[in-house]
């Protein structure tokens, strides 16, 4: 890999619609030569996939929490498994990161009223091996443009 696909790799980052022809031209390679390094990337498992940027109070889903959990388990993915499993009727979990410190883990959760992040909680709880948690609202996130609100 070298600098030009590096260039290439933040060019997809920030907007993965680019065409390819719009990335030869940022770069200063050809449209040809843009598809098989942006394909050799894609085989080698350096590009994951692709997505959308969804603005999800379009669809009444405003808003999103931090969860900090705590647990006691033998099995860390034994209890996440469990966790991601939980059902959010008007929601989704989006992330579960593990952490090192105070939190074992970190829950991003997107839901439509406060009442569920309310039975999200009460069903986590009735987990054995989870014993604290700890939520913060999202006011807004930072995107390359600026703020945006949820």
């Amino acid at each position: 890999m070298d600098e030009i696909d590096v260039q290439i790799l933040k060019l997809l980052e920030r907007t993965g619609r680019l065409s390819h022809e719009e990335i030869g031209k940022l770069v200063h390679i050809s449209r040809p030569a843009v598809h098989q390094r942006v394909a050799k990337l894609e085989k080698n498992g350096v590009i994951k996939g692709y997505r959308a940027i969804i603005d999800w109070r379009m669809l009444e889903q405003k808003i999103q929490v931090f969860i900090f959990v705590k647990v006691k388990c033998q099995s860390f993915q034994q209890i996440t498994a469990k966790i991601l499993n939980i059902t959010l009727e008007n929601g989704a979990i989006l992330e579960c990161q593990r952490l090192a410190g105070e939190w074992c883990m970190v829950l991003k959760v997107r839901v439509s009223s406060p009442d569920d992040i309310t039975r999200f909680l009460d069903e986590l709880v009735t987990f054995s091996e989870v014993y604290e948690t700890s939520t913060t609202f999202i006011l807004s996130t930072l995107h390359e443009n600026g703020f945006s609100e949820l």
